[in-house]
């Protein structure tokens, strides 16, 4: 089963997916990805609905829309591959199983 929040090597395994572009913005401090893909894992593997999200992680609308926003450019699938997890056909705020441990597909 995958550890949250994310392991280091986990962690290691994926952040060179992640672009360290460094960007004057104005407002707040953007969140780091670790900390939102620990979140957005947690939904998903637990087939949750995005409001359930503990307080331990960032707020779920920030989750949520960097979840679809990761989603589009293809990033949650290279992610997920990197992590042998698998995806279903829909998004975990729907209540259907999106993402199952490769073990559970495997023997079913």
């Amino acid at each position: 089963m995958l550890d949250l929040p994310l392991s280091d090597d986990a962690w290691a395994r994926i952040s060179h997916l992640f672009e360290q572009a460094p960007e004057k913005r104005l407002g707040r401090p953007a969140r780091p990805p670790r900390e939102i893909l620990g979140a957005i894992l947690w939904v998903v593997t637990r087939n949750e609905k995005w409001h359930r999200l503990p307080g331990t992680f960032p707020p779920s609308q920030t989750c949520y829309l960097k979840w679809l926003q990761w989603r589009r450019t293809g990033l949650m699938n290279a992610i997920l591959d990197e992590l042998e997890l698998s995806v279903g056909a829909s998004a975990p705020a729907s209540g259907a199983n999106s993402v199952q441990l490769a073990q559970s597909q495997a023997e079913a």
